[in-house]
């Protein structure tokens, strides 16, 4: 039986030419068609009141949480600085207690740009606000200009779960300008850029996965970030 896979949807502030009213939600077509091909059924998950959650996560298989805006600093116990970009604090809430309580129920989820990023911060961990005031060190460059679909630059993926799925040395997309800093007690560092920027978290069951880079825009040209979406639900 197919799995039946949540993926948390984003949301456009502003009115769009499609529909004209403000805070429509919407998931990634990609991400949608990578769980379909993975063998998954994708369901949009948009934001709720924390008290709708038990019975929405009861219902799922897995969850997979998705690029979006800043992660509002606040929940890092820390203030926001002037390079900080656009934040949504309702679906930072909802998604926070989201995956406290899919981590508490093992249900694996999958965290993709952002999503290793609020992942990161539910269970504990810190985020850079800003790559390119924070970090201290040579950066590479993190948010492309080259089409979404094309990668343009290498990570190294240590021993685990990830490297089966994408290999040592896969050449990946980019475009953040956030980050993990600190990883979750209960995470461990599997990929790093060639900066030594982190790129990839799994806790020790690999119930929790998550990855810097958009592989749902490349799985149609790029086999192993299929195979990270295949893994992925073989694991549930």
């Amino acid at each position: 039986m197919s799995k039946l896979i949540g993926i948390t949807a984003d949301v456009f502030l502003e009115a769009t030419s499609v529909i004209n009213q403000q805070q429509a939600d919407f998931v990634p077509r990609p991400a949608v068609n990578a769980v379909i091909n993975a063998g998954g059924v994708p369901v949009s998950l948009p934001y709720l009141p924390e008290s709708k959650i038990d019975t929405l996560i009861n219902k799922l298989d897995g969850i997979i949480f998705t690029g979006g805006p800043d992660v509002d600093p606040t929940f890092m116990n820390k203030e926001p600085i002037p390079e900080l970009g656009t934040t949504n604090r309702y679906r930072d809430i909802f998604e926070i207690s989201l995956i406290k309580k899919a981590f508490d129920k093992d249900i694996p989820i999958l965290g993709i740009c952002r999503g290793a990023q609020v992942i990161n911060v539910a269970l504990g961990g810190t985020v850079y606000q800003d790559l390119g005031v924070q970090y201290k060190g040579d950066l590479l460059k993190h948010h492309q200009t080259a089409p979404g679909n094309q990668p343009t630059h290498h990570v190294d993926v240590i021993k685990s779960a990830l490297q089966k799925s994408v290999g040592t040395h896969p050449f990946v997309n980019s475009r953040h300008h956030q980050a993990i800093e600190n990883a979750a007690p209960s995470l461990k560092v599997v990929a790093t850029a060639p900066d030594g920027v982190i790129e990839a978290v799994e806790n020790k069951d690999t119930s929790v996965q998550a990855v810097q880079w958009h592989p749902e825009n490349m799985w149609q040209e790029d086999e192993q970030q299929l195979q990270l979406f295949k893994d992925y639900i073989d694991r549930i």
